[in-house]
C-alpha cells in the first residue's frame, strides 16, 4: 500500500514594499546551529542522526535562514557567522532538534546587541514533497515554510521597536565591538541595567582618533565576515544537489521503513491470532474437516508470523541504507588566506577557529597602530599560546 501526502500550503516571507532608510536597517548575524548530536551511537542510530550530516546541516540550514532574511529587503547586511561574532545588531542562534528528509524541527532564539531577547521559539515543518518531484534547476527547499515563518516573526518583532530603539541597538553594537577589542580604551561607554540590558552610558567624540581607528578595524572585521559568509555560501551551494538527493532518498527510506514496520506488526498479530484460533478450533471439533481447517489455520498463522519477521529484516535493510547515506556525506573546510596592509595571513582550521584567531590578530593590530596597549598583566609562569596564523610579507 502506498499513500501520497497532501500538498502543504506555501508560506512566503513578507517582502519590503518600499526602501527602508539606512539608519533603520539592522545587520543580522545568523550563527551556525547547534548540531545537537548525542554521544551515544545507539541513540544516534535510533534517532536517525548521522554526525557528518548534522555538521553539514548546521551550516546549510543557517544559510537558508540567511538567504530568506536577506531576500525580504527588511534588513541590512545578513551574514552566516561563527559563534565568536557577537558585535552585530541582531543575532540568530538555533539548535537542530530533528532533521530528516521527512521533518525539520529547530529551536531558534533571536536577540539584539542590547541583550534584549526578541523571542525563543520552536519551529516544526514536515517536508513539502513537491520539492522532491521538482526536476527544475532550483527547486524550492522542502522546508522553506520554516525559514519564511522565522523571517516573518522577526519582522513582526522589529516593527514593534521605535526608531530610537533601532538607533540604540546600532550604537550599542558599535560600542560593544570596541569594548570587546580594547576594553581598557573604551571602558565606561556602555552600561547595563538590572535586567542585564546594555545601554549607552556616554558617546565618544565624532573626531576621537581611537574611535575613528576602531571604525576602520570594524570594517576589516566585516570584510572577513563577508569572506567567511561567502565560504559558507559556496559550501551550501556545493552541498545543495547531493543534500537534496540525500533528503529525497532519506524521505523514501523513512516512508518505506515505517510502512515495513506497520506491515510486520500487522502480519505478526494476524499470524498469532490465526494460530490461537486454530488451536481453539482444533479442541472444539472432532470432524476431519474441522481438524484440517484448524491445522491449516495454525500453519497459515505460522507463515504470517514468518512473513512479519521477514518484514522486520526489511526494516533493518532500510535502516542500514539510511546509515550508509549518512556516512557517505562529508564536509570539508579549507584554510583561508586574507591580506591586511601588506601582510598575507593564512588562517587554518575550521572557519570558526579561523575567525577566533582573526579576532586575536585584530586586537594586536589595533594596539600596534594606536599605540594603546593593554595594562601589563602580573608576571606569570604560564607560557604564551602558539599562534595558529602563519604570516608572510607580501612583495
Amino acid at each position: 500500500m502506498t499513500h501520497e501526502s497532501r500538498p502543504i500550503p506555501r508560506v512566503n516571507a513578507i517582502q519590503a514594499a518600499a526602501e527602508i532608510p539606512e539608519d533603520q536597517l539592522l545587520d543580522v548575524g545568523v550563527k551556525l546551529l547547534d548540531e545537537n548530536v548525542p554521544k551515544d551511537e545507539k541513540v544516534q542510530e535510533k534517532q536517525r542522526i548521522f554526525p557528518d550530516v548534522r555538521r553539514a546541516e548546521a551550516r546549510f540550514i543557517a544559510m537558508q535562514m540567511r538567504n530568506t532574511l536577506e531576500g525580504t529587503g527588511h534588513w541590512g547586511q545578513v551574514r552566516v557567522v561563527p559563534a565568536d561574532a557577537d558585535a552585530l545588531d541582531v543575532h540568530v542562534t538555533g539548535k537542530i532538534l530533528e532533521s530528516s528528509g521527512a521533518m525539520l524541527r529547530v529551536q531558534v532564539t533571536v536577540t539584539d546587541a542590547t541583550n534584549r531577547v526578541w523571542f525563543t521559539r520552536q519551529y516544526e515543518q514536515p517536508a513539502d514533497t513537491r520539492s522532491y518531484k521538482d526536476n527544475s534547476g532550483r527547486p524550492r527547499d522542502p522546508f522553506q515554510n520554516l525559514y519564511s515563518a522565522l523571517a516573518n516573526d522577526m519582522l513582526a518583532y522589529r516593527q514593534q521597536l521605535a526608531a530610537a530603539d533601532l538607533e540604540s541597538v546600532r550604537r550599542v553594537s558599535e560600542l560593544r565591538f570596541a569594548s570587546d577589542l580594547a576594553p581598557y580604551a573604551f571602558k565606561g561607554y556602555i552600561d547595563s541595567d538590572k535586567k542585564g540590558l546594555y545601554k549607552v552610558a556616554r558617546l565618544p567624540a565624532d573626531d576621537d582618533p581611537l574611535f575613528v581607528r576602531m571604525d576602520r578595524i570594524r570594517e576589516r572585521d566585516y570584510a572577513l565576515l563577508d569572506t567567511i559568509n561567502e565560504h559558507y555560501a559556496l559550501f551550501a551551494e556545493n552541498m545543495s544537489d547531493p543534500y537534496t538527493n540525500w533528503r529525497r532518498y532519506s524521505y523514501d527510506e523513512i516512508e518505506a521503513q515505517d510502512e515495513a514496520k506497520r506491515q510486520a506488526l500487522t502480519r505478526k498479530l494476524l499470524g498469532a491470532a490465526a494460530i490461537i484460533g486454530g488451536l481453539v478450533a482444533g479442541t472444539e471439533t472432532n470432524t476431519y474437516v474441522g481438524q484440517a481447517a484448524a491445522t491449516a489455520a495454525i500453519f497459515g498463522g505460522a507463515y504470517a508470523i514468518k512473513s512479519g519477521f521477514d518484514k522486520g529484516a526489511e526494516v533493518k535493510m532500510h535502516s542500514d541504507s539510511l546509515k550508509q547515506l549518512g556516512e557517505s556525506f562529508q564536509a570539508e573546510v579549507q584554510p583561508m588566506v586574507v591580506e591586511v596592509e601588506g601582510r598575507t595571513l593564512q588562517l587554518r582550521g575550521t572557519a570558526e577557529e579561523q575567525y577566533h584567531e582573526w579576532r586575536r590578530l585584530l586586537k594586536e593590530l589595533y594596539e600596534n597602530e594606536t599605540g594603546v596597549a593593554p595594562p601589563t598583566p602580573a608576571a606569570s609562569n604560564t607560557p604564551e599560546p602558539t599562534p595558529k596564523a602563519e604570516t608572510t610579507t607580501s612583495p
